[in-house]
């Protein structure tokens, strides 16, 4: 392969990555970040952010913000500004699309924080595009 046709190769690889990379999510410690709407639902759900923080969201209302940590497909919410307790975890798989959470435990302990419970609970998100 001459060096004017490497050099094509190259700047074509190097434009679809950036281009998959614009898409989709990325991972913090393992974890996805990127736009997730909840099972059921057209326009509410998740935002994690690279830097350890997360929205709830629907349309372009958000309802809660927090911090959150990953480890090891252990999810915790670190922080939130909804008024419930703090450093709950769930276990989480990720498929490369859908984020699926559960409880750490007994569920049925977290119920009185109503919103992070119906979300939370064993449900399933799906990557924005």
């Amino acid at each position: 392969m001459n060096k004017n046709n490497l050099m094509v190769v190259l700047a074509g690889l190097i434009l679809a990555s950036l281009v998959l990379s614009a898409c989709g999510s990325t991972e913090k410690n393992g974890f996805p970040t990127g736009k997730f709407i909840k099972a059921g639902e057209t326009d509410y759900g998740l935002k994690f952010n690279d830097d350890g923080t997360f929205s709830v969201f629907q349309g372009e209302t958000t309802y809660v913000t927090g911090t959150y940590k990953a480890d090891d497909k252990i999810f915790t919410e670190t922080s939130n500004d909804g008024g419930c307790d703090s450093n709950v975890s769930f276990n989480y798989t990720f498929d490369g699309s859908k984020l699926t959470f559960r409880y750490v435990g007994d569920a049925t302990k977290d119920a009185t924080c109503s919103g992070r419970y119906a979300d939370f609970n064993n449900v399933t998100y799906t990557l924005s595009k």
